[in-house]
């Protein structure tokens, strides 16, 4: 009876394991399918943020921009400046609803440190002109002054041209504007303009003859950002994953909400140092905040036109689809986020101190946290 005990128990144990080596497999085969089917849609969401957010917005600006060259070069009358100054304004939309991929060319290149150092060197640039008042009919100083504004940062780039252009929020009278301040700021305007071309061109973008040709006069080479974004998982690309490449969508945005929250916001309003204000002779420092958000909301939601839509393709789509929760948190954080930074005490250069700034660090911050929770759940 004893051994005929342990035959029966010896049975049931092989067919525990072997029900148990069943379900590990079944297991296994289950997690497989779903990773596949993670990234099978993350794949198209990675080359969907490349085609329909970065290179439409980089195109936008690098067009922006080279009307902005054409305006400022051709600036005669007060109506001209005020071209100019609107040129400006929309250049610089598109910039900062790039800033959420600053990843990339942007960074590596220097190009965001570049063309986005603020608050803009005035007594170095007061020096410059001092040294040479013949600057206009000088071409040796020009030769040194376009250096010092092809290498450097905190004199040239979209706040050497605000400053020229600009005084407490209105244009400049164009009776105030020296010649040789005109020829700065058209300089400080072309090599804006070189920046976006770079960039276009390091995400994969097309570019005309001319602008092919100012990249080869710039000896400008670069590998194809977009392409490596795009085959995220594939041998030669610097994304091990296609889930790690689409984690980097939302650390882009994490990177933008904290600089807007704790450094464009946040130094002038805690008093760490009030003069480190974006956009303060055009009073545009919180349509720049404003256009921040909304970059990530670009990011996120699949397009460059999607604020509050999403499109079937997105990173929004698919946490909706896998983690509602989070998915709902951060789709209620944005809309949050835009209307307390919208909803700042304008102009911020005379506000920054205001109550409406605390709320909207908070609301930043409330949004980081949404979208870390959701990167979290995303990394699993």
């Amino acid at each position: 009876m004893k051994q005929k005990a342990l035959l029966v128990f010896a049975a049931m144990m092989a067919a525990t394991l072997s029900f148990t080596a069943c379900s590990d497999d079944k297991d296994d085969n289950n997690n497989e399918n779903e990773l596949q089917a993670k990234e099978t849609f993350l794949a198209v969401t990675n080359q969907e943020l490349v085609n329909k957010t970065i290179l439409p917005i980089y195109t936008s600006l690098m067009n922006a921009n080279e009307q902005l060259v054409d305006a400022i070069g051709e600036m005669e009358t007060q109506a001209d400046v005020n071209k100019a100054c609107e040129l400006w304004k929309k250049a610089r939309q598109y910039w900062e609803q790039s800033e959420s991929f600053l990843y990339g060319p942007a960074t590596d290149f220097g190009i965001d440190p570049h063309t986005d150092t603020w608050p803009f060197d005035r007594a170095a640039f007061d020096n410059y002109i001092k040294r040479y008042p013949d600057l206009v009919e000088d071409e040796d100083a020009q030769a040194i002054v376009a250096e010092a504004i092809a290498t450097g940062q905190s004199l040239t780039g979209f706040h050497a041209v605000e400053y020229l252009l600009f005084r407490e929020g209105q244009p400049r009278n164009i009776g105030d504007i020296t010649d040789n301040e005109a020829w700065f700021c058209l300089a400080a305007a072309e090599d804006l303009y070189l920046a976006s071309v770079k960039l276009v061109s390091a995400w994969g973008g097309k570019l005309n003859e001319e602008q092919e040709e100012i990249l080869e006069d710039a000896e400008f080479e670069s590998r194809n950002y977009g392409e490596n974004f795009i085959n995220a998982g594939k041998a030669g690309s610097t994304y091990s994953t296609i889930t790690l490449a689409s984690v980097q969508i939302l650390e882009g945005c994490q990177d933008i909400i904290d600089e807007v929250a704790h450094s464009k916001i946040g130094h002038p309003y805690t008093g760490e140092d009030k003069n480190y204000i974006e956009s303060p002779h055009a009073y545009n420092s919180i349509q720049d905040f404003y256009d921040n958000v909304l970059s990530c909301a670009f990011s996120i939601n699949g397009g460059a036109d999607k604020k509050d839509a999403y499109t079937a393709t997105s990173l929004m789509a698919y946490a909706m689809a896998h983690y509602p929760t989070e998915a709902a948190a951060v789709k209620g954080a944005f809309e949050e986020a835009l209307k307390k930074v919208n909803g700042m005490k304008r102009p911020f250069v005379l506000n920054y101190q205001d109550a409406s700034a605390g709320a909207a660090i908070d609301a930043l911050e409330a949004l980081d946290a949404a979208i870390d929770a959701l990167k979290v759940k995303l990394q699993k």
